[in-house]
Parts: structure tokens; C-alpha cells; sequence
């Protein structure tokens, strides 16, 4: 354990993480200098500019909680580098703990548990670059067709229904991936669950319609409650 704890925060991970998150800055520069010189364009004030842009920022603190929540999660699993970059690369915490934990499995591993060794962490990471070259791919053939699909499926089709299939398809997903954790376990991971599942329920349904901003921070918020409330059971005992 202790190699593939030096392994997943060698120097040499921490180099390439980097390189990504330099060009995630790279890119955000350049998409804010894009608008800015669109603004002098038309004539917005360069006071209302700077509003803006101060505004979008403080914004931003609220969604950035629940990735800072998950990122610890992440470490964990998979070393503050890779957490780091993957974080700030894609920002689908669901999605990259979902990859990590499928691709674990061909290897008869669980992620951070039994069979977790350096040739699983590399099936892990393997399986998260496919996954995000896979989304660029598609984005990239099929981003300009994507509306025409949607349109034409939803003349053919019940949009309600359409929604509800894709919705269910993500919840079999991750509703997979739950059941390993809470079947046959011990009941601290069951209470875990449900209290996470409730907070998240209650959220989406009751708190989200009038604040859409508490979406963002959901999952992490879900997390917290999860994990405090399966602590508290646990050395209740």
C-alpha cells in the first residue's frame, strides 16, 4: 500500500496533472479575453464588464463547494495529483468516481479497498482518459447534429418519455454502482446512503424549485449528511 501511496503522489504525476490544469487556465483566459474584447466591441461599459465578471466569480463559490467535497473523496482514492487534475479537467465527480470503480472491478478491485494496487490504480486512470477522450470524440462528430436528433426524437416521441429514459439510465448507473456498497455491509454504509439519498431528494424536490442554485451543491451537501450521520451512528454504538 505504502507503493502505490508514493506512486499516486510521485513527482511525476504531478507533472502531467499539471500540464492539464495549465491548459484549463490557458483556456479560461482566453475565453474571458475573447469576451472582453467582444464587450469593447459593442460598446458595454468597462465598468459593467468588471461587474460582471465580479459577479460571476462570487457566483462560482457556491457550485465550487461540492467538487471541493468530492475532491477529498477523490484524494483517497486516487492521489492528490490525479484528483487535482481531474477535478479541474472535468468536474464530473460522479462520472470519475463511476469510471474508476467499473474499471476497478475487471481487475477483482474495489477503489481505496481490497485488491486496490498499482496495477488497478492504472486500470482506473486508463479507463478515466478513455472515458474523457470518448466525450470529446462524440462532442466533436456529433455537437452540430445534436439538436436535430433531439428535435426529430422528440417529434416521434413523448418528450416526458424521452427525458425519463435518459433519466433512468443514469439512475441504473449509479444505482449499480450503490448497491455494492450498501449490500451485505456493514450498516454504517447503509445509513450513509439513505440519509444521502434523502437530503438529496429533499433538495431537488422541495428546495431546488425555488433555489436553482442549491443544485450545484447537492451531491457534495448529500455527502456531508451521509457521512456525518453514519458517523454518528457508527460510535453511537
Amino acid at each position: 500500500m505504502d507503493n502505490l501511496t508514493s506512486l499516486m503522489n510521485s513527482p511525476g504525476l504531478w507533472f502531467v496533472s499539471s500540464l492539464m490544469v495549465i491548459v484549463v487556465l490557458l483556456q479560461a483566459f482566453l475565453f474571458l479575453q475573447s469576451a472582453w474584447q467582444e464587450g469593447k466591441k459593442i460598446g458595454f461599459p468597462k465598468g459593467k464588464m468588471l461587474k460582471s465578471i465580479r459577479a460571476a466569480a462570487i457566483t462560482a463559490i457556491g457550485p465550487s463547494l461540492s467538487p471541493v467535497i468530492i475532491l477529498i473523496a477523490l484524494i483517497a482514492v486516487l492521489g492528490v495529483p490525479t484528483a487535482w487534475m481531474r477535478m479541474n479537467d472535468i468536474g464530473a465527480s460522479r462520472t470519475e468516481l463511476a469510471v474508476s470503480t467499473i474499471v476497478a472491478e475487471f481487475v477483482g478491485a474495489v477503489p481505496g479497498g481490497e485488491g486496490w494496487n498499482e496495477t488497478a490504480f492504472s486500470y482506473a486512470l486508463w479507463g478515466m482518459a478513455v472515458n474523457n477522450f470518448m466525450w470529446m470524440f462524440v462532442t466533436l462528430l456529433f455537437a452540430g447534429k445534436m439538436s436535430r436528433i433531439l428535435t426529430k426524437v422528440n417529434s416521434r416521441y413523448d418528450p416526458k418519455l424521452t427525458k425519463l429514459v435518459m433519466d433512468g439510465a443514469a439512475l441504473g448507473l449509479f444505482g449499480t454502482l450503490l448497491s455494492g456498497q450498501v449490500v451485505s455491509q456493514p450498516s454504517g454504509n447503509v445509513l450513509a446512503a439513505a440519509f444521502a439519498a434523502i437530503t438529496m431528494f429533499v433538495i431537488i424536490k422541495f428546495l431546488a424549485p425555488k433555489i436553482p442554485s442549491v443544485r450545484e451543491p447537492a451531491l457534495g451537501i448529500a455527502m456531508l449528511v451521509g457521512m456525518f450521520a453514519a458517523t454518528a451512528f457508527v460510535y453511537s454504538l
